[in-house]
């Protein structure tokens, strides 16, 4: 998986070949297709392996945190911390995934399950709050989880990329106000 990682990271999806990922193995191709039939299912176990694991990932970080809004500031700050420390290589390979979603159905399929799980995972955060009543009963919570992903998957993509430096204590500073102000469950009046 490394060596098709590196592959795909340097040579870019559509121009990566089996023989390739074989030859940065050190693997036969043979070999290679005897455990995956096609280029797609290396990538497939790749979104799997280093991407799909984020909803476990952020249950497993907040499980012990009390409060929905304490478990969904904490989501936040999991996400900073992550583009902090993480080896660029992960948001590298969301971006090739994510180059591959419109050609290729099986990458769309692993990439749709990634997000499944983690508005899954978000909404049910949000869901707690708002049948405790500590956020808005109104709140729109698939809607809000998506966002919030879409964000995070736009920031990081754009981090990949090798964007200008993004303040990220500041981004997480205005994530949590406007999450506060819209989940606030009394209507801030206007004047």
């Amino acid at each position: 998986m490394d060596a098709a990682q590196a592959v795909f990271l340097g040579k870019g999806y559509q121009l990566t070949t089996v023989d390739d990922i074989a030859a940065r193995s050190g693997l036969s191709v043979g070999a290679l297709y005897r455990y995956f039939p096609t280029k797609s299912d290396i990538m497939l176990t790749l979104v799997e392996q280093r991407l799909g694991r984020t909803p476990e990932l952020l249950h497993r970080l907040t499980a012990e945190i009390e409060g929905p809004w304490e478990r969904l500031s904490r989501c936040v700050e999991v996400f900073v911390s992550a583009l902090r420390v993480r080896h660029p290589s992960t948001g590298r390979l969301l971006l090739v995934a994510w180059g591959e979603v419109l050609q290729d159905n099986t990458v769309r399929q692993g990439l749709l399950r990634r997000f499944s799980g983690l508005i899954d995972y978000l909404a049910s955060v949000i869901q707690e709050g708002v049948s405790t009543g500590e956020f808005r009963s109104d709140a729109n919570v698939t809607a809000l989880a998506s966002m919030l992903l879409s964000l995070a998957d736009g920031v990081t993509l754009y981090w990949s990329a090798g964007a200008p430096e993004i303040d990220l204590h500041g981004m997480r500073s205005v994530v949590l106000a406007m999450l506060r102000t819209y989940l606030n469950p009394v209507p801030i009046r206007e004047e």
